[in-house]
């Protein structure tokens, strides 16, 4: 695999090499940050649908409870 900057390249026009692996990292953060928010997303998501259920089973549970009052 040939790297798209050599070592001649680099000594010849430092500053242009080290933007260069600076844009790769910044791409590799964006991708990682990307791929972590998403799968946080994913989980709170499926927490909310359980939680949306367990509301759904307290609230009827109160409304029996209120009921049996009377």
């Amino acid at each position: 695999m040939k790297l798209p900057i050599n070592f001649k390249d680099f000594a010849k026009n430092p500053i242009a090499g080290v933007l260069f692996f600076a844009l790769i990292a910044i791409g590799y953060l964006y991708i990682d940050n990307k791929t972590t928010l998403t799968n946080q997303i994913q989980a709170l998501q499926e927490e909310v649908i359980t939680l949306r259920d367990d509301y759904k089973k307290l609230n009827d549970k109160f409304i029996e409870t209120l009921k049996n009052i009377r």
